[in-house]
């Protein structure tokens, strides 16, 4: 069996596409290229790679088998051009974007930790920057990737592969959904009960996890919250923890015993989840850009950041008064029930919390529903 890595490489795009016109977009084939070239793969491998349906392609046995060498045989391929393109000392650098949210501690060191052992040759450098920095960073050419926080849409179509979903956007970049990620919502311990939402600390104004929290409480209150914008995870779980206000911070981070305590849930506010994506331009061509390890790296890095779903109390987790009442888990928003009655229309005088306000579709979780508004 002799095939080459061009003909590999159309395979992986196919799988991880699913589609044979999708492919031969991201690559710059035509579609009859692409065709071409699986249809010799399959008279090579002697079967059948690809299950043919009415709105794309799903892999067969021999096509998961082939897709699993293949991904190692092009890593290989990566590491030879990448060891003969350049001086082992002067590696080259790829620069990545993550959204404040996504920027705590922990998360950086996972990325970095995983990065070094994927991205073999590589200088990974992360850069800290706002989420309405991310295009203009691209444009400039100052990043080549950007981990960022997305809406989840509950209509997306599973994803046949198993493979992550890529997303062609409207700004000439390409979204690639790694995993969901779940926020809590959190007030200080000695915080009184009667100023709970009055004032909202946020990391990054632009992103849907940190939109989120302010608008939920000006639709329930009637009235805007003041708002204290600190541009990092760490300053705002500080400042609620000495009682600035409440916050919407990543589970794994409210979670942390050593670093969180004098945190505890907000009553009457459900937990959220939004996508962590990649985003990339969609034309870059650059070898230096290894997207299917920059991919799995933070694939990784971000499912190692979920924190496991507790199975004490709140109040033991976050080192504060726990949830009380009875926690309807997986409770929506925008007439899903939540304490028996719905979050849109009359409750929230007049407005739902789904649509283009609140990010058109993240997830809720768990509310606490022994506190009403």
């Amino acid at each position: 069996m002799d095939i080459d890595a061009r003909t590999l490489r159309t395979f992986r795009e196919v799988t991880l596409t699913g589609s044979f016109t999708q492919a031969a977009r991201r690559l710059g084939y035509s579609q009859s290229s692409v065709t071409a070239q699986m249809r010799a793969l399959e008279r090579q491998v002697g079967e059948p790679v690809f299950e043919r349906l009415p709105n794309g392609v799903r892999l067969t046995h021999s096509g998961i088998v082939l897709r699993d060498y293949a991904r190692q045989i092009l890593t290989l391929v990566g590491e030879m051009e990448t060891a003969l393109r350049r001086p082992a000392a002067n590696p080259p650098r790829l620069t990545v974007g993550i959204v404040p949210a996504l920027a705590y501690g922990q998360q950086l060191a996972r990325v970095t930790h995983i990065g070094r052992r994927l991205l073999s040759g590589v200088q990974l450098a992360l850069r800290i920057m706002g989420t309405a920095e991310v295009h203009d960073a691209f444009k400039a050419g100052a990043i080549d990737g950007a981990l960022v926080l997305t809406v989840v849409d509950a209509d997306d179509p599973a994803d046949l592969l198993g493979e992550q979903q890529y997303a062609d956007r409207s700004d000439d970049l390409t979204e690639v959904r790694l995993q969901e990620v779940e926020f809590v919502p959190v007030t200080g311990v000695g915080r009184h009960p009667g100023g709970h939402g009055r004032q909202v600390v946020i990391a990054d104004p632009d992103c849907p996890s940190q939109r989120w929290l302010p608008e939920f409480l000006r639709l329930r209150c009637d009235s805007p919250p003041e708002i204290h914008e600190l541009g990092s995870m760490a300053g705002v779980r500080a400042a609620t923890q000495s009682g600035l206000g409440c916050a919407m911070l990543p589970t794994a981070l409210a979670a942390d015993h050593e670093e969180a305590g004098g945190l505890r849930p907000l009553p009457g506010v459900p937990r959220m989840r939004w996508n962590a994506s990649l985003i990339l331009g969609r034309h870059d061509t650059r070898p230096a850009v290894d997207r299917q390890n920059l991919t799995e790296t933070l694939r990784q890095a971000t499912a190692l950041g979920r924190a496991a779903r507790p199975t004490v109390p709140a109040a033991e987790v976050l080192g504060g008064a726990g949830l009380g009442g009875e926690v309807l888990g997986g409770a929506g928003l925008g007439g899903e029930v939540l304490g028996g009655a719905g979050l849109g229309g009359e409750v929230l005088g007049g407005a739902g919390l789904g649509g283009e306000v609140l990010g058109g579709g993240a997830t809720a979780l768990d509310p606490d529903t022994s506190i009403a508004s």
